[in-house]
């Protein structure tokens, strides 16, 4: 998404004395046949045997009342048995719920957010009021016991991404996916009264409810910011479409034909069949851009759309030598208004944008895939500039209410400051004027501040995509890496020769398109160079 420079038997004693004094009974009616003496003897027995009855009974009395005690008491067996059940339960329930969170966290990452483990916790019963989850104790539903929260889940939360309400966009464009952003906020630019410049609320919590609307040129915009370490980055939401490049060949840029779709259109789908290009294309010819596919992407999957840098990206130290040069321990910020990172090895380039996510990056605690903006990536965005949604759409400052020439202007800064433009289209090194100045506009790709700039001008971008073979030397990933790196071949080694391009890279499809000068990879320049 980046873009470069981006769970008892209990014996009771009645029948032990029923049994004896049976016996005795029974000795007694057996002796009346016996006469006086046969009584005698039967007093005299009698006499032993009533003794011997009571301390019987006596003896039994204590043994029943030892035993019931032992059984009965506050430490009998009964309660032990009583406690061990309830132990048993609220084991059986503890796994239960920390198999859910298991669940949760293998899905992303490891983490799990304030939020979702509130959902789970809530599932097994009612929460106490405590402010802090960590300190709550749910009663559950099962045995009405009590858990600490905290005997459940020791670990540590990130932000909660609660998801966001659907906005009704008649383009269809796919709702901004923020489920894995963290320390986020809502962009979005209101025109100061004297009309001479955009001034940015970047600070929106809560969604607003004019966030977006591409079909005027509005695209979503977001910003992340690490406060602690001070770095910032905005960001613009390209949604997953099909397209359609006019047939004629032509040197004139025009309007390429999108329409916005969701992920269920794909390879298999009704009306959706793979090429031998390997691109996915419906019935009535439009072409799923392969930014979006799996089988274009490299094993992304089929994505509802990405996030890509709203400017070229600027290091953590922006007044340093070609805005922070060839250093490795540099953070990257997606910021206008100052100096490009530049002269920067690609190595190294992919390895910033790798690490975007990482303690103390501008992307801490987000779940994103950050990477180094790929060649079709790059090439999806440049597409949609081209279509009723970019610099076609009705609110374009270069189109129909702008210069007619539906084209973005140059960030022609000798200083190479993100977001500039200059005085016309094709302007270089000259006077310039800031992206949220009354012109800034015309420099970014839908004519509108909601666009993506420095797509045209600027300093020179490096982007993930090379010869065949060039993948580990150029960017450290395993050969043949087509995840993180678009793969190319040039059979005739001339920076010319565009047979090996790739649809929806904005290589072949759009060549010489307003007169912009373009080359093709080869061996002595075997990674792609866009924008400049």
């Amino acid at each position: 998404m980046y873009r470069k420079h981006t769970q008892i038997k209990i014996f009771y004693f009645k029948k032990s004395l029923k049994n004896v004094l049976c016996y005795d009974m029974i000795r007694i009616i057996n002796n009346r046949d016996g006469g006086v003496q046969k009584m005698n003897k039967i007093k005299s027995t009698k006499g032993i045997t009533l003794i011997s009855l009571v301390v019987t009974i006596i003896i039994l009395l204590i043994l029943a009342g030892v035993t019931i005690a032992t059984i009965m008491g506050d430490n009998g067996l009964i309660n032990k048995a009583n406690d061990a059940k309830i132990a048993t339960e609220i084991a059986s329930i503890k796994e239960e719920i920390k198999t859910d969170i298991l669940s949760e966290q293998a899905g992303n990452n490891g983490n799990i957010s304030d939020d979702t483990l509130k959902g789970i916790l809530e599932k097994y019963g009612v929460l106490s009021n405590e402010e802090k989850l960590i300190d709550k104790t749910l009663t559950t539903t099962k045995g009405n016991h009590e858990i600490k929260v905290s005997d459940i889940f020791n670990g540590t939360t990130v932000q909660d991404t609660p998801k966001d309400p659907v906005i009704a966009d008649k383009s269809g464009a796919s709702t901004p996916n923020l489920n894995k952003v963290a320390q986020k906020t809502y962009v979005t630019w209101d025109l100061n009264e004297a009309g001479t410049e955009y001034v940015p609320n970047d600070t929106q919590i809560t969604q607003p409810e004019n966030w977006y609307d591409y079909e005027n040129g509005k695209w979503a915009n977001i910003k992340t910011t690490n406060e602690t370490e001070g770095l910032e980055a905005y960001w613009v939401w390209i949604p997953r479409y099909e397209y359609k490049v006019p047939e004629v060949t032509q040197t004139t840029a025009t309007q390429i034909d999108v329409r916005f779709i969701g992920t269920d259109k794909k390879e298999g789908a009704e009306g959706y069949t793979k090429q031998s290009d390997g691109t996915i294309k419906s019935s009535d010819g439009y072409t799923i851009h392969p930014a979006f596919t799996n089988a274009g992407n490299g094993g992304f999957g089929e994505l509802d759309g990405i996030w890509v840098a709203k400017f070229e990206a600027v290091s953590n130290t922006p007044t340093a030598s070609n805005g922070g040069g060839n250093a490795t321990n540099l953070k990257v910020q997606v910021i206008p208004n100052q100096p490009s990172w530049r002269y920067i090895q690609t190595t190294n380039i992919f390895t910033a944008c790798r690490k975007m996510t990482n303690e103390g990056e501008v992307l801490e605690g987000s779940t994103v895939d950050s990477h180094m903006m790929k060649n079709t990536e790059w090439g999806a965005v440049a597409i949609l500039s081209q279509s009723k949604y970019g610099v076609f759409n009705p609110e374009s400052s270069t189109g129909a209410n702008g210069d007619a020439t539906y084209q973005v202007w140059n960030n022609s800064s000798s200083s190479y400051i993100t977001g500039s433009v200059g005085t016309s289209k094709d302007a270089n090194n000259t006077t310039t004027f800031a992206y949220n100045s009354a012109n800034g506009p015309k420099a970014s790709t839908t004519g509108t501040v909601y666009g993506v700039y420095d797509m045209a001008g600027g300093s020179w971008e490096y982007v993930a995509g090379c010869l065949n073979g060039q993948e580990n030397a150029k960017f450290g990933v395993t050969a043949g890496d087509t995840k993180y790196v678009d793969l190319y071949t040039n059979t005739s080694n001339s920076n010319s020769n565009y047979d090996g391009a790739k649809i929806g890279d904005a290589t072949k499809e759009t060549k010489g398109w307003n007169s912009d000068y373009s080359y093709f990879v080869y061996s002595s320049y075997p990674v792609f160079e866009r924008g400049r």
